[in-house]
């Protein structure tokens, strides 16, 4: 068999109470399918399917495919497969979630082989998923005879969308990223926009966002022997076509011209005898490669607000 994947890079990425945690990377020659492997000394073992996915708009199409990547794939045609084959394997199933500027599917299981038994079949959902219009109906929008929208991913976002947090957090980020940058859109979706979606929509976005070039796996837990790698050169060919964005591509995060307004307010449906609001503020913060300056901030935001005891908290 031809070598598909080469080690690309070893290193050790963080430090731990026993030392650096090693890490190796690889890489398909032809695709460019990246795969993490972290030597980690627990008991379980961690599968993450990273795929960077622009939502662009509010339509909500990274969270769309969030969802229908579990309905079936070209292989395994049948909803409900990956999770019972992921039970039958000493997993609990499979998971996934939604970032403003990725989405992760994730497993745990309890043993290497477990974890590799379900891999292949996993990238075959995430890569080729069936994306039937059936799938689009019953998932993400239709509506009923009365004209009133339905859907899971349509509910779960009317059931959120309206919450005070919620609209402030948004309003938040379009004044500090701007409307059409990549955090200004809302990645879950709004109800307005997801009833306008199309699933030739999702289809396309598939296309340009879910290629093998624009995946990172990233796998953890006590591995032991070759037995990973000889798994990666197993996997079938037509898993790893290289098509539409690669991972690598920089993320436009230009901030709003400085003369762009700084502040807003806005109004939202609240409880008839509500006679409060909040006040929400906010900076850009550092590069998410700045790690230590990331902790630093996260513990500082802690120490004013987490608890009741809290400087912020006794205040307000």
């Amino acid at each position: 068999m031809a070598v598909q994947f080469v080690r690309e890079q070893t290193l050790a990425y963080q430090k731990s109470a026993t030392g650096h945690i090693p890490a190796t990377v690889f890489r398909h020659r032809a695709h460019g399918l990246r795969v993490v492997q972290c030597q980690v000394a627990q008991p379980l073992f961690s599968l993450a399917i990273f795929v960077p996915t622009l939502p662009g708009d509010d339509k909500g199409l990274p969270h769309t495919l969030e969802h229908l990547v579990f309905c079936g794939s070209q292989r395994h045609a049948h909803r409900g497969f990956l999770d019972a084959l992921a039970n039958c394997n000493f997993s609990h199933g499979t998971n996934a979630w939604t970032a403003d500027d990725c989405t992760c599917y994730t497993l745990t299981a309890a043993s290497e082989q477990a974890l590799l038994n379900v891999l292949p079949a996993y990238l075959d959902h995430v890569l080729r998923p069936q994306l039937r219009a059936e799938q689009f109906v019953a998932e993400v929008y239709h509506h009923d005879e009365r004209g009133r929208g339905h859907g899971v991913v349509f509910s779960e976002m009317l059931a959120t969308e309206n919450e005070e947090a919620e609209v402030a957090e948004r309003h938040l980020a379009r004044l500090l990223f701007g409307a059409g940058a990549a955090y200004g859109p809302v990645y879950g979706g709004l109800t307005r926009d997801i009833a306008r979606l199309a699933n030739a929509e999702v289809v396309d976005y598939h296309r340009r966002f879910y290629g093998a070039g624009n995946l990172t796996v990233l796998l953890t837990g006590p591995f032991a022997g070759r037995r990973l790698e000889q798994a990666l050169q197993a996997l079938p060919a037509d898993l790893l076509e290289r098509r539409g964005r690669d991972s690598r591509a920089p993320i436009d995060c230009t901030p709003p011209p400085r003369h762009a307004r700084a502040w807003e307010r806005v109004p939202f449906a609240a409880d008839p005898g509500a006679d409060t609001g909040s006040v929400r503020f906010a900076w850009r913060g550092p590069a998410s490669e700045d790690v230590a300056t990331l902790v630093a901030v996260e513990i500082l935001l802690e120490y004013l607000a987490e608890e009741a005891s809290s400087p912020l908290s006794r205040r307000f």
